[in-house]
């Protein structure tokens, strides 16, 4: 059967796309993170039998840190893989918008599609403006006011900061509000 890579890696390997890559991922590249997996979950007498969480709490902070993210970038049991599904998903819904945009039938239509990609970290740094301008890009074109939006998103602000408050998380940082430790 396909495994995992096999989706992603034509995605993630596109330079146009992502320009920055030095060099192609391979499957040898998931594998070497699957090791790192297995050489961390359930490798310990002590947590033999732990679940995921379990292990979070009992290894130190850098082999959870390293669990954790061997888990986002590859699939395990039915979970995992999000950090390059993301990746993925990015790079399919960009062509499937250039194939939109350049498509006869579509514009004979007058059909088009465009895609949102919000940075994280500008996210964190300005929920309101980041919250405002996603407004602005899903109603586009509709009658609903900016100050409308203006106010949505700032209620969304004192929503997110209450509740980063009440749970603060592991990656809460890379702004200015907020010392990384």
């Amino acid at each position: 059967g396909a495994h995992f890579a096999d989706y992603v890696l034509p995605a993630l390997n596109e330079t146009d796309v992502f320009p920055i890559v030095k060099r192609p991922v391979t499957r040898s590249d998931f594998a070497n993170v699957a090791n790192d997996c297995r050489s961390l979950f359930q490798a310990k007498d002590d947590l033999k039998n732990a679940n995921f969480h379990e292990h979070l709490m009992a290894l130190n902070p850098n082999e959870g840190l390293r669990l954790a993210t061997a888990e986002l970038i590859i699939q395990g049991f039915q979970n995992g893989g999000d950090i390059l599904r993301m990746a993925n998903n990015i790079v399919r819904l960009k062509q499937a918008e250039n194939v939109v945009k350049y498509s006869a039938y579509y514009k004979q239509m007058e059909k088009y599609l465009s895609v949102y990609t919000l940075s994280l970290d500008n996210f964190i740094a300005e929920p309101a403006k980041s919250f405002n301008n996603f407004l602005d890009f899903l109603f586009e074109g509709m009658n609903v006011s900016q100050k409308r939006k203006e106010k949505v998103a700032f209620k969304y602000e004192e929503y997110f900061y209450k509740k980063s408050a009440e749970s603060p998380h592991v990656t809460w940082g890379k702004s200015s509000n907020r010392l990384e430790q």
